[in-house]
């Protein structure tokens, strides 16, 4: 019997880990559908070249807008950071920018902002790895844009990232100061292992508990040998070794480094990049998902509010851009994995003045890999941007949020 079952629980365990395919992505399919559906739209982003060598640059540029659909369950946006998503160090962040300006740490943002950024990155160790852009906002976390896959190929140098200090010093920040921190750890794990070998080991303390465990408070049982003045003793010398340590790098570091600043923050407040005058107004008149075909119908009534004619150019809801146009605009918006394209009814330009009854669909499978669409969530809400494009090079961002009904579940009344 006991063999039977180890058999079938190996058999388990075999199939389990054969059909088990391999973790890349970053975890955004594990969000919640709020949580990226009302927060953050990206769109227009770009990440190039995808086929480089160690040390050679990455660039990363794109747009987002901090939605006004923003949930009422999460603490207001008010300080954020834009930072590429990458796994680990494998990469190193050279330069940014937001809105024009240099980035070097978080930023101030509102509801509403829209944010151009420019990250370039420098490839660090050898593979092929998925490059996301992300802004980290405090009491929310991290809501991830479009990724792509960028393959790093080795290199006959060694990678060097060289900065210029205050002083005038150039330093390669790839291995400076690396060889004291190793030591200096390393000391500093020896003396815990050996305090932890020493009340382990040989000791009572752990291999004896039903005995220990019985013992008040503060008693070191002298009379059993649980601890002894010579453990007093060696624990005395282990707290001197780690007192002499500490002073003794207090002292290495005043001598060393002189001059010291402390670590400074700088955070600013972007200016937002939103377009200065609404050219239209925007109303979610229902939705409808099919999880079978993965096809989003979006009803709309659209107004136009300018004195020129508008066209609707794309839907961006959180990392995806749907497009109004031929295959070399749907490329031109984004990462293939995450464009797709956008049919519009009626598909002509709305007049200054007009209303109109808009129905977007659009089809792809990101809305189930990314899991966007809140099909058995309390709230079924989805939020994005509508893209209008009029004369003069004007353009606007139009947010719009919507109830969203599955075709399964959809009455044969509603539309």
């Amino acid at each position: 019997m006991r063999l039977r079952f180890a058999a079938g629980l190996t058999a388990a365990v075999l199939i389990i880990l054969c059909g088990a395919r391999g973790a890349w992505a970053h975890g955004e399919a594990a969000d919640e559908p709020f949580l990226k559906d009302l927060t953050v739209a990206f769109f227009n982003v770009h990440i190039s070249p995808t086929v480089i060598k160690v040390g050679d640059p990455v660039t990363i540029t794109g747009s987002l807008k901090i939605l006004e659909t923003w949930p009422y369950t999460l603490d207001p946006p008010a300080t954020a950071y834009i930072t590429p998503v990458v796994p680990g160090p494998v990469f190193v962040l050279a330069d940014r920018t937001v809105n024009g300006e240099p980035d070097m740490g978080s930023i101030f943002v509102e509801k509403g902002g829209v944010y151009n950024f420019n990250m370039v990155m420098r490839g660090r160790n050898p593979g092929r790895w998925h490059v996301h852009p992300g802004i980290a906002i405090q009491g929310t976390g991290t809501l991830i844009g479009p990724g792509e896959w960028v393959t790093v190929e080795p290199s006959a140098t060694p990678f060097r990232f060289d900065v210029s200090l205050l002083d005038g010093q150039k330093v390669n920040l790839e291995h400076y100061g690396g060889a004291f921190v190793w030591w200096w750890s390393l000391a500093g794990f020896i003396i815990g292992v050996i305090w932890m070998l020493y009340w382990t080991v040989p000791k009572r303390t752990v291999t004896r508990l039903a005995v220990t465990i019985q013992l008040p408070i503060n008693d070191d049982a002298p009379d059993i040998g649980l601890i002894t003045p010579r453990d007093h003793f060696w624990m005395s010398v282990l707290a001197g070794i780690t007192v002499a340590m500490m002073v003794g790098g207090w002292v290495y570091m005043a001598a060393k480094f002189p001059v010291r600043l402390p670590q400074q923050t700088d955070r600013f407040e972007p200016v937002s990049a939103a377009p200065g005058v609404n050219l239209a107004t925007v109303r979610g008149t229902g939705a409808t998902y099919d999880e079978k075909t993965s096809t989003l119908i979006l009803n709309t009534q659209i107004k136009n509010i300018s004195d020129m004619p508008l066209t609707l150019t794309e839907y961006s809801m959180a990392m995806t851009t749907f497009v109004n146009g031929d295959a070399a605009a749907i490329a031109q918006a984004g990462p293939a994995d995450y464009t797709g394209k956008l049919d519009v009814e009626p598909n002509t330009p709305i007049a200054p003045g007009e209303t109109r009854a808009v129905k977007l669909t659009m089809s792809g499978d990101v809305f189930n890999d990314e899991r966007l669409i809140p099909l058995h969530d309390p709230q079924q809400l989805i939020a994005g941007l509508v893209h209008f494009q009029g004369e003069r090079r004007k353009y606007d961002l139009v947010t719009v949020k919507s109830v969203l009904i599955p075709t399964e579940f959809q009455p044969q009344y509603l539309p």
